[in-house]
């Protein structure tokens, strides 16, 4: 999950028409993937709602560096150093972890984002390639033995963040994401796919103040199976505060990240989705944060379940179908995040909502009509 208010990365090269002048190649894939996040509370309230049709997977988060820590309950792997298996859930704010548990408790694949930036760990990424940290590596590859269906592993999400310490070093961070690639490779893990995501969010341009070629985090395609985006936004939305630096859209930086993907030959996953600013449960829009549109949770305006759905929900649906060549996955984040002590008051990590499905039969209904006509494709 991506820190302060859900920055991103920069586009600017990209045209609005986001097949125009690019590889016409078309990504070999039979399945859409339909996956529910992003931690064992929401996916709960998913389930056990029936509001919804059922996914194809599950997602949870793990931080590479704590796996071996009892202190952080493991990282919330689901797993001990000698292979116990552990119902513990780790939360740190954000709803409670354990990756075994969403892997085994839940139908379908599994998708994990996996941490591997320096905020608490300075240094560790020229550790991690140096080889400290391969133990970890092989204890993430003995989880991902134990359990059934594929994994979708997004490693070092969000490449291009502001608020992910390390990865600014673009050499560094691909020899990083090649090491943890190579060692679950030597392990024998056979069933994980791995995820190259950028964070296409116009408001780490705003933090910029400029353009960032996310290509020069491009690990290689060997390494890559499929490349990922974080849609937070409304796609045209721009922002509202008085700034000095115009950034592009949500739907320009996604742009090209799509366009790189087609042009390479990869199917894209939308890893992380929600609509910020929202309250299904309530049905109001609020500022996201002051770096954008005004002070978080302020400026609130009541919106109807289907005014909701025409500004952040149909023109996502209308993209993702109008680019169905390449995008093959998109991950929901089902969750009262105002609820959670991270996300909610006092908003220091920008305001984001109640994003959950089931809060709202109306939008749950045309979700769900939506997912199915696009999986149909």
């Amino acid at each position: 999950m991506n820190l302060i208010l859900m920055l991103g990365i920069a586009c600017v090269a990209c045209s609005p028409d986001s097949k125009a002048g690019n590889s016409t190649t078309v990504v070999e894939s039979q399945q859409r993937l339909f996956i529910i996040g992003q931690d064992l509370g929401a996916i709960r309230g998913y389930y056990e709602s029936g509001c919804c049709i059922q996914p194809d997977g599950n997602t949870s988060y793990v931080n590479l560096y704590n796996v071996f820590s009892e202190s952080l309950s493991y990282s919330g792997l689901g797993i001990d150093p000698k292979e116990r298996l552990l119902d513990a859930e780790l939360d740190n704010g954000a709803g409670p972890l354990n990756v075994r548990k969403t892997a085994m408790d839940f139908p379908g694949g599994l998708a994990v984002g996996l941490e591997l930036a320096e905020n608490n760990h300075p240094g560790a990424l020229s550790q991690l390639i140096a080889g400290d940290y391969d133990g970890h590596i092989r204890q993430l590859a003995r989880l991902f033995k134990m359990i059934e269906g594929p994994v979708w592993l997004r490693v070092g999400y969000e490449f291009d963040g502001a608020w992910n310490r390390g990865y600014e070093d673009a050499e560094k961070y691909k020899a990083a994401f090649r090491h943890v690639v190579d060692r679950l490779r030597e392990a024998g893990v056979g069933s994980v796919e791995y995820v190259w995501q950028s964070s296409t969010s116009p408001v780490d341009d705003v933090i910029d103040r400029g353009h960032e070629d996310i290509s020069k985090w491009y690990p290689g395609d060997g390494y890559v199976d499929w490349m990922g985006v974080s849609m937070f936004l409304a796609l045209d939305e721009k922002p509202a505060a008085q700034l000095d630096y115009d950034p592009p859209s949500q739907r320009e930086l996604t742009d090209e990240l799509v366009n790189f993907a087609r042009a390479r030959g990869k199917p894209v996953l939308i890893a992380e989705s929600s609509p910020q600013g929202y309250d299904l449960a309530q049905n109001f829009n609020a500022n996201i944060a002051p770096i954008w549109d005004g002070p978080s949770k302020g400026g609130k305006k009541d919106v109807s379940d289907l005014e909701i759905w025409e500004a952040w929900y149909a023109p996502l649906f209308k993209y993702m179908n109008e680019n169905d060549d390449v995008i093959r996955g998109m991950a929901y984040i089902n969750a009262n995040w105002d609820a959670q002590s991270r996300w909610g008051a006092p908003h220091s990590e920008g305001y984001w909502g109640d994003s959950r499905l089931e809060a709202s039969p109306e939008i749950a209904r045309r979700f769900n009509q939506a997912i199915t006509q696009w999986r149909g494709h």
